[in-house]
């Protein structure tokens, strides 16, 4: 059976990417061998400590590798850490994405025990990416025998891990991937230019997606060598200056990776553009940035901001992001994002914490009365605004967000993320507040018990919410519009009593928008008893043109051979052509002759001479022989136009006669 992973959080690949089958069989090799099962862990690390050298990418072209995708069928989980990690917002996250949306730890360590008691039973690949530090991966290493967890990191040791050490591109490789930035074929000329930059450079592919930008602005091959050369040799002589040594060949290649980033920034041209490349210094890591909070970030109008955002795009100084919206988003390179913070003080004049406060202030004045919680949505803030008030050292602030209402008295933290269907946004920063309170305890003991009291009651209090509101009284919710369908469905992921979650799914389900359909979806496969699991896939199935293949994914799935067929009966009406193949193969294996019969006569009913071709007819044929003979007479009448389309009037005439024979043959 060929199931897929459940989910798959890793990033996309870079519209660049490049194959470099010597490094990624081998790790694929690696990571599912029994080797790696006793370890549990497996750890990607760059030769020298180099950054800028593809760790991230090989792993996420790992984690979207069908084989890969396929043993670790519960799914694969992504953290990037960068230098200072929210390691209890990951976790939590993780938590929530296995089903338990109860459970709100106020530490690193209670969250790391329920992952581990959540991933006991689990097939999950679970990637730690960008660590700084060892003791940053402790708690992502408490999967079970399914599981494996893979780290990349610069140099950070690992204990009882496998380790990898990475190296740069082969010369063909940079090549081929300087070659695919450009949109025409290179001359013989242009090749033997691309050829020595890429030796410059070190053969590291961020530093040639960096130079080939330049080329793309209009800087000449000759122009981009000299300049580069000219950048290494500076900053080499500063460094030996200070070092007063030889620098080894892993310093060489760094020293092309900040020329790289010198001559990009030098090529941004005027101020501005360059102090809006250092405000993202200011972002979390690995954030997505869009179109809207760019706005805020930047100080300047919607139009504006796209301008910049593909302006820095196609410097190569941002990546694209991932978009469930038609809104274009980005994000940045860990690398840059360094770079960018690097800047803040040079640039735009202001210490860190400064420049989140301004950032703050320029966010307040879209706010009501001051109040935060009537920001508008940016996609942005409504995630990150608690982390950026840690980071302008507005303790006091986090507080009174959770403490601010609504004119009617509800809370206005929970009501605005309420109405988002982001409750497990509250649920985050409810528990980061408590650990802040918790870490005053010494300063402040009175205020310290107080927090942490009034955020016990806040969870006990989201533990009575989702018990209480039935699936019909939801349904009239979003019906008038008084409830988001996003709002419900985060309700439906809080319900424990499978059956429920159905009848909540069935009572949403028409008024989902297409952006919403994944997430219902993964809703419906997150339920563990496999006949509440069909019945929620019944219940979605007319409304998910747009993720049918993901469900069939999950109807293949199911192990329960009957509740398969019944799965397979509910996808079959709205399957498109091209995924009727696949829900044949999924009825041929099924071993139960009554139940692939259900699942092979529902299949067929929904066949039209147009959606057959002469090869999948065949596979039709043969799968319906394996029946017994009542079983496959029962499916005739519904062959009977593909039996005309392939062979005419006649043909249904002599099966009909073929009928009679056998049944007097073989009584």
């Amino acid at each position: 059976m060929n199931n897929q992973t459940r989910f798959n959080q890793a990033p996309p690949l870079p519209p660049y990417y490049v194959e470099r089958p010597e490094v990624s069989q081998r790790l694929k090799q690696i990571l599912l061998s029994e080797e790696t099962a006793k370890a549990g862990t497996l750890v990607v690390s760059a030769i020298y400590g180099l950054g800028g050298i593809g760790k991230s990418t090989l792993a996420a072209a790992l984690a979207h590798d069908k084989e890969v995708q396929s043993h670790f069928t519960d799914g694969i989980f992504w953290a990037t850490l960068g230098q200072q990690p929210d390691i209890l917002s990951f976790l939590s996250s993780w938590i929530q994405q296995l089903g338990d949306y109860d459970f709100k730890p106020i530490n690193t360590e209670a969250a790391s025990l329920q992952l581990k008691t959540l991933l006991s039973d689990k097939k999950a690949l679970l990637v730690v990416d960008d660590v700084w530090h060892p003791d940053h991966v402790e708690p992502f290493r408490v999967a079970g025998d399914g599981c494996r967890v893979l780290v990349t990191t610069r140099e950070a040791q690992v204990e009882d891990a496998i380790p990898y050490d990475l190296d740069v591109m082969t010369p063909n490789q940079s090549l081929e991937l300087l070659t695919s930035c450009f949109n025409n074929d290179l001359t013989a000329q242009e090749l033997d230019y691309a050829e020595n930059l890429a030796k410059i450079v070190g053969y590291l592919p961020l530093a040639l997606e960096l130079a080939a930008a330049q080329i793309r602005d209009g800087l000449s091959w000759q122009e981009l060598l000299d300049e580069l050369q000219d950048l290494i040799v500076g900053i080499e002589a500063l460094d030996r200056l200070k070092a007063e040594e030889e620098p080894s060949d892993a310093k060489r290649k760094n020293y092309s990776l900040v020329a790289s980033f010198n001559l990009s920034l030098k090529g941004l041209f005027d101020d501005d553009r360059l102090k809006n490349f250092a405000w993202l210094g200011i972002l979390p890591e690995d954030v997505t940035i869009t179109e809207s909070m760019a706005t805020t970030l930047w100080d300047c109008n919607l139009v504006e901001a796209k301008d910049t955002l593909r302006y820095l795009r196609q410097k190569a100084l941002l990546l694209p992001g991932v978009s469930t919206t038609p809104e274009s988003n980005y994000r940045l390179h860990d690398l840059l994002h360094d770079l960018a913070r690097s800047l803040v003080q040079s640039e735009l004049g202001l210490s860190i914490p400064s420049a989140h406060q301004q950032l703050l202030e320029r966010y307040q004045t879209k706010t009501d009365k001051g109040l935060w919680h009537t920001l508008p949505d940016d996609g942005y803030i409504y995630n990150n605004l608690i982390w950026h008030l840690e980071k302008a050292k507005k303790i006091n602030e986090i507080h009174q967000l959770l403490k601010e209402e609504t004119p009617a008295g509800d809370n206005g933290w929970y009501w605005q993320c309420d109405r988002q269907g982001k409750t497990a946004n509250f649920i985050k920063d409810v528990s980061r507040a408590w650990a802040i309170a918790a870490a005053n305890f010494t300063e402040n003991p009175t205020e310290s018990i107080s927090l942490q009291c009034r955020y016990a009651l806040i969870s006990t209090s989201l533990n009575s919410l989702a018990g209480n509101i039935g699936p019909e009284l939801m349904g009239a919710l979003v019906e008038k519009e008084i409830w988001t369908p996003a709002q419900a469905l985060a309700y439906v992921r809080q319900i424990k009593n499978f059956s429920s979650q159905v009848r909540g799914l069935e009572a949403i389900s028409e008024y989902f928008p297409p952006s919403l359909l994944s997430e219902a979806l993964d809703c419906a496969i997150g339920i563990s008893d496999e006949f509440s699991r069909v019945n929620a896939l019944v219940a979605l199935a007319p409304h998910l043109p747009d993720v049918l293949p993901q469900a069939l994914d999950c109807a293949r799935g199911i192990s329960d051979e009957y509740y398969r067929a019944l799965a397979l009966e509910a996808l079959a009406p709205h399957l498109p052509d091209v995924l009727l193949p696949q829900a044949l193969d999924c009825a041929i294996g099924i071993s139960n002759e009554y139940h692939r019969a259900i699942a092979l006569q529902h299949l067929i009913e929904n066949l039209t001479p147009s959606s057959v071709d002469f090869p999948f007819w065949q596979q039709i044929l043969y799968s319906l022989a394996s029946l017994t003979r009542p079983n496959f007479i029962k499916t005739i009448p519904q062959l009977a136009p593909l039996i005309t389309k392939f062979g005419g009037v006649e043909a249904l005439r002599e099966t009909v006669v073929a009928v009679e024979d056998v049944r007097r043959w073989w009584k």
